[in-house]
């Protein structure tokens, strides 16, 4: 069989929303002989009419109404796929703003911007600070006008936004051995009896935050209060504190490269698992080079969780 034109399928779709030959022929700046010579050619094609001429106005056989969906379809593959190799021909360039929390930005530096660069070198990318409140996990977060993408532990509160899950990040206690040694556990119940280097985001008005501890074996949740003298909102202060004996912390090892003198000390069948989220505008309104940066960060962070 010979092989329809997207032309002329282009020019069926048009002729079926004008209902005119003499209109569609003035769209496409053609002739109304070659509007139905184009229609011909479908038709010729298929071996089955697809426009009943006699009618006005003109109007689809039977046959072309079934047909219409899937001619539809096909142009708009077809169209996608042409989209698809003109964006990997062009090179993009110019600015992405990407915020996130504190203790996020040393995975990104890590695991995520060295080959964003790589594959997009003409991009210039602003990390900028946006740390979680409490009321973020239970209200959704904001989206800042000057973002391009949000890195999340929420959903966003804006639900006119689109927020995909890329990762479950497990996170683990953390303390010096000497500390560790001193506030001795077992179970994670235990942990509310010593004290804890606290996220201001994690805290009520006391000082306190609660954790859900799941057991990976039994699917046994535990949720925990743990309390202590120190609150912060950025991460790295917390490692540090942490370093130098002040308490027991809650973070991931993702956070922690390089960093020596704390070690996890949550028996492996435990764990506390937080959703990450990458959070964005409706593509049609994102220029091209944050629609493509947006892509590649979303399929570097998904891969991750594939075995």
């Amino acid at each position: 069989m010979k092989q329809l034109k997207i032309r002329d399928l282009k020019i069926l779709l048009d002729l079926v929303e004008t209902k005119s030959f003499s209109l569609s022929a003035k769209n496409a700046g053609l002739t109304q002989a070659s509007i139905s010579k184009s229609i011909a050619a479908v038709e010729d094609t298929l071996g089955i009419k697809i426009i009943d001429r006699e009618s006005r106005p003109v109007r689809l056989t039977a046959f072309g109404e079934t047909l219409l969906p899937r001619i539809r379809k096909h142009i708009m593959e077809n169209d996608e796929l042409f989209e698809l190799v003109d964006h990997y021909k062009k090179a993009p360039s110019g600015e992405v703003n990407i915020f996130s929390p504190s203790g996020m930005q040393a995975y990104l530096a890590e695991n995520i911007l060295p080959p964003l660069f790589q594959r997009f070198p003409d991009l210039n990318v602003t990390i900028t600070t946006s740390n979680h409140y409490k009321a973020d996990y239970f209200k959704g977060v904001s989206f800042n006008n000057s973002c391009d993408m949000l890195i999340s532990y929420s959903p966003p509160h804006n639900q006119n936004l689109i927020a995909r899950k890329v990762k479950r990040i497990r996170m683990d206690v953390f303390a010096t051995p000497e500390f560790r040694e001193h506030h001795p556990f077992t179970t994670p119940d235990e942990l509310s009896r010593h004290p804890f280097i606290l996220l201001s985001s994690m805290a009520n008005n006391s000082y306190e935050n609660i954790f859900e501890f799941a057991n990976a074996e039994t699917a046994e949740v535990k949720s925990v209060a743990v309390t202590g003298k120190l609150k912060f909102d950025n991460i790295y202060t917390a490692i540090n504190c942490c370093r130098n004996g002040m308490g027991y912390m809650v973070t991931s090892d993702l956070l922690l490269k390089d960093t020596t003198g704390i070690q996890a000390v949550l028996p492996p069948e435990w764990g506390i698992y937080i959703d990450c989220y990458v959070i964005y505008r409706s593509r049609k309104n994102l220029p091209f080079r944050v629609q493509s940066s947006l892509d590649y960060i979303i399929e570097l962070m998904a891969q991750e969780n594939k075995p």
